[in-house]
């Protein structure tokens, strides 16, 4: 039983005496906890609609300006292209509906709106059918009283001067006519069409430019932090510090040994995805892999600058809760438009939230490099920053000056 506590006094005195451990334990959950809170707990975002040809339309009260936004064409087709809304409705006859389609969650909350919008659309016809058949109705009921009253009129007129010609006439008399039934209204039908993507288009689909780029970055952080650490704990980068190599040839060096096998990692993982998984896409391959390749090297400059924080693989697996997880919740993997703001602005500093927006609209949306180039330049940034503090590192911990 000694020795039993003796272990376990080791283990808490181990615990107590890394810091960095005992934090993670502590606050990692809580501020992961605290991210899932705010993703999950978050109201529905409500979809971003609009209407065309409504001036002339019979249907415009059921499309309320709180809800539709009212739009030329040309500004709509074009809001449509900027993703600034999810879809609209042209009142034109049939009435059609064009969605921009890369995203099936915002499909389904749009389409979910407008079906509710048609269905006032059909009481809207009801009320006005009704309208139109008591009126008709009303019309029928004076025309036939005035008739009996002619009528009356003339049957005291035939019994006072002519009483056999009454009966062939009350014979020959046309009945009068009920009023007919009204037709009921004719079910609204939708035209659906899809400026990206198709009503096949599923959720992976839609959720698979930000597993490309989770995974991409997941692996390759681990992989290169795990193996600069060994390059610290084994000695060889304080020999290459004693050496005359300048500090970032140091870095570029490891950045372009570790790449090559980045880059095989980061091509093998995407031809899997797109033609083993067959996951939707439009684009050319060599765009998503460019954004693949840029964001592998932001993984990888970032997993080398905090692995020099790390003492053994263990604290340096600890960065993952940090460093991974809120990057898979602000990747676009959930929609944060209704986040507070410093949640938002939280996932602009991370480079998957800009991995999977090039990616959405290369294989998804189908754009070439004008669709990518400025959240390609933002991860190129990234990586650059992260080289830039990687030498900065290495110099303060380096005593022989270049």
């Amino acid at each position: 039983m000694r020795n039993l506590f003796a272990m376990a006094r080791r283990i808490i005195h181990q615990i107590v005496r890394d810091k960095r451990t005992l934090a993670l334990l502590i606050i990692a959950p809580l501020l992961i906890l605290t991210l899932v809170w705010y993703i999950f707990g978050a109201k529905a975002s409500e979809p971003n609609l609009a209407i065309i040809h409504y001036k002339s339309s019979d249907l415009l009260p059921a499309f309320k300006s709180a809800d539709y936004e009212r739009m030329s064409p040309l500004q709509a087709r074009q809001s449509l292209a900027d993703k600034k809304i999810d879809a609209y409705v042209d009142l034109k006859t049939p009435v059609k509906v064009h969605l921009e389609g890369s995203d099936p969650s915002r499909n389904g909350l749009a389409m979910s709106k407008i079906q509710k919008s048609m269905q006032a659309v059909q009481q809207i016809n009801v009320k006005k059918m009704k309208t139109e058949l008591t009126g008709a109705i009303q019309t029928q009921q004076k025309t036939i009283q005035a008739q009996q009253q002619t009528l009356r009129q003339m049957t005291e007129v035939m019994q006072r001067y002519a009483p056999s010609a009454l009966a062939t006439i009350m014979q020959n008399a046309p009945k009068g006519e009920k009023p007919h039934a009204a037709a009921a209204p004719e079910k609204v039908k939708l035209d659906v069409t899809y400026l990206h993507g198709n009503d096949d288009l599923n959720t992976f689909d839609s959720f698979g430019p930000a597993m490309v780029g989770i995974f991409v970055f997941l692996f390759i952080f681990m992989i290169g932090g795990v193996s600069f650490l060994r390059e610290r704990t084994t000695g060889t980068l304080d020999r290459l510090m004693a050496s005359p190599i300048k500090n970032y040839q140091i870095i570029w060096g490891y950045m372009i040994g570790f790449g090559l096998f980045v880059i095989v990692q980061s091509f093998i993982l995407t031809c899997y995805i797109v033609y083993v998984l067959n996951i939707y896409d439009i684009g050319h391959l060599l765009d998503v892999l460019i954004i693949v390749f840029i964001l592998s090297f932001s993984a990888l400059s970032l997993s080398i600058l905090l692995s020099t924080f790390a003492s053994n693989e263990l604290q340096m697996f600890q960065f993952i809760p940090l460093v991974i997880v809120p990057q898979v919740f602000l990747s676009g993997l959930f929609p944060i438009d209704t986040l507070p703001g410093w949640v938002r602005a939280l996932g602009n500093l991370m480079p998957i939230h800009y991995s999977t927006e090039a990616l959405r609209n290369i294989m998804i949306r189908g754009t070439g490099f004008s669709g990518w180039w400025f959240d390609g330049l933002i991860l190129v940034l990234f990586s650059i920053v992260f080289i830039a503090i990687n030498i900065l590192v290495i110099r303060a911990s380096r005593p022989v000056v270049d």
